[in-house]
């Protein structure tokens, strides 16, 4: 490009360029390779540059292979000795000289000596337009005069990048420059990503503002101008504080803005706002005045900056260090600021600073103390909105510990406000433990673990967890009477599960299939409450759980219609220690004995009709180095053994070591081996069963009772009378010399020293034992699913749930599992979620009983169906008729290629209304007749009928394991004007 024939606009000022190392290479490599010729040797090997004689690059280089000595020079003189001390050296090399001195001052002499004879001018602009490959100047960019020299200055090595166009317009110029001075690169951005949040975002870096404010005068106010414009009225409220030397404070002040000058902030703020405009310099000399729609806009920005570093740092477990570690720097200085500033109660209406958290807290606290003694409904949904107001904190992410502590609380509270009625048979008992008490005692082992920041919290914590305790205690002591009362008459189990009887009624018939194969995991010391933490882990890994007891001995499944699938739950053997619990499950028969006999026992069983079965005790379990499980258990589960047993004594272990592992809940991961063969399982095509032999009571601070006959922790061998907290067992299913003991049924008591939880006595939490069934997930897997087993639904008990508070009612507990049953209960309706400007259903909470009182039973229990209120059935029913009613369905039913009967489609839509919209894949399929290993077919053809015009009324989600129904749309694509009620 010639430079002249083009007329550039004056620079910055008069005075002389100060040219930067990109910029003097750039223009050497152009003296170098002129238009259209290769490079070549110059005929003087001395450049004049007319610049400023400040040089701040190295003092040689190379550019397209020639080594460039550059010198500046302040005088005449100077210029003078360099071109005579230069004359003599050898080719091959040049000299650039940097003057800013005209070339009627050097003389002829000197501009004979260097090349075409003359001071080579340096032209901004030509520079700049050259290095941006354009052909001419936006006209509003040559009126920015400052903007010339920054951009020779702040050029980065090879050039500033091309951009598309002959005409370099303004906003690329600047926004590149301005790119390049904030270092937006350390943010991982661009020009093009200019913006009120990136700003804020680059205040806070480790002096960047510093660095700013470093910058000319002039080149300064001119970035200022351009960035405020481009990015509105947050810009000027940062610059202020750039301006004032506080610019490093502007996110955290903007945070303090959000609380002073939101719709929420406390009366009498007037005076903490009146600092805050000082703190920007309002008033000072040349300081812009900020009005309240400027700070308001500059508070609005920095509340979306910190929520997603927020939401960063929570999406990157460990951390990834960078920016995402600066929001706790961000928020302790806000805090720090609203003390200076004296806006500490401004602070408890923010959703991003500590103090606004730790409000919320406090808030949920005296909720919960309202509560007590009588957990009025009225209150205890005031508690429950807390806890939502609380979960909406956006600290409620990096502080998930304590917020999940305040979620079992509140699960706590809602436990003790249902009508949970004492049990009336042992099998009534471990059935109602598995379903309802023990998530009662995960929830009373998370806040057991304490707050140890906002004593109110505490003290709330301990009057809820002394409620439960008290609650527990009295439904221990209803158990162990019934227990007591059933082992002395000898009564059979009937249809109740017993540990000894697992082998023949959930194994073996497994093994009826042809090729069918079992993995069954006895977890040593697996309680109730371990186990369904468990369960929903395994939930969330791929794993279907099943009930794998589909109908009573003998019957077939038909004569139960609608009979609930459910997880089980077995008695186990007394006393409750793993001698004698564990040994009756792996014989099938009520014994005592040691691993070897266990292993003999359980690989001998007349049950495996001769078929290969192995067990593997702890000592068979370990690998060697680099593998975490043995040779011979990976062969076992790889080969052709029909059942591998395998016995993990992690959790039993862990009491013993004093770790209970409940500070945030049992998990897969925390059980040493059970991942790992759990993935041999789902690799070799292997149903799983996992149970235990006894569970256990933790210590909560319990005492220890003088016994000298204890024969554990929890139970003696009955000499003297039976005290407070203990019951007497004889019968049969004492398995000791004279079928007789006296065992331990309070939590709070012992007979051994202080460990971190104890098994052996006669609480339902020692005395049941889970049986879980699992298949992993696998839509076409029909041929695994063995014969009577039913997918299960969600088993969390109704009182579990936080998404809406009871409102007016008792909710939830588990549905009735034995034949005398109390009246229907009474029904929380939930309102799905309702799209902006539409109404929707009101949908039934899920179909769970507040509470049972059968009458008693001679014999342990039976499972029956569960009845559905007649209240809530109206509203289902209405609607899904209604909606078979329509001409669209009947269109829509006649695209499909494979007819489905009627029947079918009305009880999958049923059972989704009945579940607020969301249910397991397989879970629909069964409700409606399907076999589960058609459950993702049938589903995709439910989406055809529902799907009307694609829209998504009824979608797979999950990587479809669950199924989702808008019933929004659902309404809305079917004309439906019924509600459900």
């Amino acid at each position: 490009m010639a430079t002249g024939a083009v007329t550039y606009p004056a620079a910055a000022s008069a005075r002389v360029p100060r040219i930067s190392p990109i910029a003097l290479e750039q223009r050497v490599r152009r003296l170098l390779r002129p238009a259209g010729s290769r490079p070549g040797t110059l005929t003087h090997p001395i450049v004049l540059i007319r610049a400023e004689p400040v040089w701040e690059g190295e003092a040689e280089f190379q550019v397209d292979g020639k080594d460039v000595r550059v010198v500046p020079c302040v005088s005449p003189l100077a210029v003078l000795e360099q071109t005579t001390a230069w004359s003599g050296t050898p080719g091959g090399r040049l000299l650039v000289l940097l003057t800013d001195r005209e070339e009627g001052e050097l003389g002829d002499s000197v501009l004979s000596q260097v090349h075409r004879h003359r001071v080579h001018v340096v032209e901004p602009w030509a520079l700049v337009e050259e290095s941006f490959g354009a052909a001419r100047l936006d006209p509003r960019l040559a009126g920015e005069r400052w903007a010339a020299q920054a951009l020779l200055d702040a050029m980065p090595p090879g050039g500033w990048p091309r951009l598309p166009g002959a005409v370099l317009s303004r906003d690329a110029a600047v926004s590149q420059l301005a790119a390049r001075r904030l270092g937006l690169d350390r943010l991982g951005l661009g020009a093009d990503g200019i913006d009120a949040p990136a700003l804020l975002r680059w205040s806070f870096l480790p002096g960047a503002t510093e660095a700013f404010r470093a910058l000319r005068a002039e080149e300064r106010r001119g970035l200022v101008d351009w960035l405020t414009a481009r990015t509105g009225r947050a810009a000027r409220a940062l610059f202020a504080l750039v301006d004032s030397g506080r610019g490093s404070d502007a996110l955290p002040l903007g945070l303090v803005c959000a609380c002073l000058w939101g719709p929420d902030r406390p009366a009498g703020s007037e005076r903490a706002q009146g600092r805050v405009e000082a703190y920007f310099g309002d008033g000072q000399r040349d300081a812009p005045h900020l009005d309240d729609a400027t700070l308001r806009a500059f508070a609005a920005v920095a509340h979306d900056v910190i929520v997603g570093l927020l939401d960063r740092a929570a999406n990157s477990p460990g951390g990834s260090g960078g920016e995402d570690g600066y929001a706790p720097a961000v928020l302790d200085r806000a805090e720090e600021l609203l003390l200076q500033f004296g806006a500490q109660e401004a602070g408890r209406v923010s959703d991003v600073l500590p103090s606004g958290f730790e409000h919320r807290a406090g808030v949920f606290a005296a909720a919960v103390r309202a509560c007590l003694p009588g957990f009025d409904p009225e209150q205890v949904a005031v508690s429950a909105a807390a806890v939502a107001d609380l979960r909406r904190h956006r600290l409620s992410r990096a502080r998930h510990r304590r917020v999940e502590q305040v979620m079992m609380a509140q699960r706590l509270v809602q436990w003790l406000a249902t009508g949970t009625g004492p049990p009336q048979s042992a099998g009534a008992g471990v059935d109602a433990h598995l379903a309802d008490w023990g998530w009662a005692d995960v929830a009373l082992q998370h806040i057991w673990a304490g707050e140890d920041v906002h004593p109110a919290l505490s003290a709330a914590y301990r009057a809820v967890y002394v409620a439960g305790a008290q609650r527990r205690r009295g439904l221990d002591d209803a158990f162990a009477r019934r227990l007591a009362a059933w082992t002395s008459a000898g009564t059979p189990p009937g249809e109740a599960l017993v540990v000894e009887t697992v082998l023949q009624r959930v194994v073996a018939p497994m093994l009826r299939a042809d090729g069918a194969r079992v993995l069954l995991v006895i977890l040593d010391g697996m309680s109730a409450a371990v186990a369904v933490a468990l369960a929903q882990d395994l939930r969330g890994e791929g794993w279907q759980e099943y009930d794998p007891i589909g109908e009573p001995i003998g019957e077939p499944l038909s004569t139960e219609p609608g009979a609930p699938a459910r997880r089980r739950a077995a008695i186990a053997a007394l006393p409750t220690v793993t001698a004698v619990s564990r040994a009756s499950l792996l014989s099938g028969r009520l014994t005592e004995g040691g691993q070897d006999d266990e292993k003999a026992a359980f690989e001998r069983h007349r049950l495996w009709r001769g078929q290969s079965v192995r067990l593997f005790h702890r000592g068979d379990l370990h690998g060697g180095p680099g593998t975490r499980l043995a040779t011979g258990l990976t062969e076992a589960l790889h080969g052709d053994a029909a059942v591998v047993g395998v016995v993990i004594n992690t959790v039993d272990d862990s009491l013993n070591a004093g770790h209970e592992g409940f500070d945030t809940g049992w998990t897969v991961s925390k059980i040493w081996g059970l991942q790992a063969v759990m993935a041999h399982a789902r690799a070799t095509g292997r149903a799983v069963v996992l149970t235990s032999d006894h569970g256990y009571v933790p210590e909560h601070g319990g005492r220890m009772t003088g016994a000298p006959d204890a024969l554990s922790a929890r139970h003696r061998s009955g000499e003297g009378p039976v005290a407070d907290g203990e019951v007497e067992l004889a019968g049969p299913r004492v398995v000791v010399p004279g079928g007789r003991i006296v065992a331990l049924w309070n939590p709070e008591l012992r007979y051994t020293a202080r460990r971190a939880g104890y098994h052996g006595g006669a609480s339902p939490a020692e005395v049941t034992v889970p049986v879980l069934a699992f298949l992993p997930f696998a839509p076409s897997g029909t041929d695994m699913v063995p014969p009577r087993w039913r997918p299960l639904a969600d088993q969390r008990p109704g009182w579990w749930s936080l998404e809406q508070a009871p409102a007016g009612v008792t909710s939830a507990a588990p549905p009735p599992l034995h034949p005398a049953v109390a009246p229907a209960p009474r029904r929380t309706r939930r309102r799905a979620p309702v799209h902006e400007g539409q109404a929707a259903f009101d949908l039934p909470a899920p179909e769970h009983a507040p509470g049972y009182a059968p009458e008693p039973t001679p014999a342990v229990g039976t499972p029956v169906p569960t009845s559905v209120p007649a209240s809530a059935r109206t509203g289902v029913d209405a609607v899904v008729e209604e909606l078979l009613a329509t001409e669209m369905f009947r269109a829509q039913a006649g695209l499909t290629p494979r007819t489905v009967p009627t029947r079918k489609i009305a009880a999958a839509l049923a059972a989704l209304l009945h579940a607020n919209g969301r249910l397991a894949t397989a879970v629909v399929a069964e409700r409606a007749g399907e076999h589960p290993g058609r459950a993702v077919g049938f589903a995709t053809t439910l989406q055809r009928i529902f799907n009307v015009d694609n829209y998504p009324v009824l979608s797979l989600i999950d990587d479809s394991r669950t199924v989702r129904l808008d019933v929004v749309l659902l309404r809305e694509q079917f004309g439906l004007s019924g509600r459900l009620r």
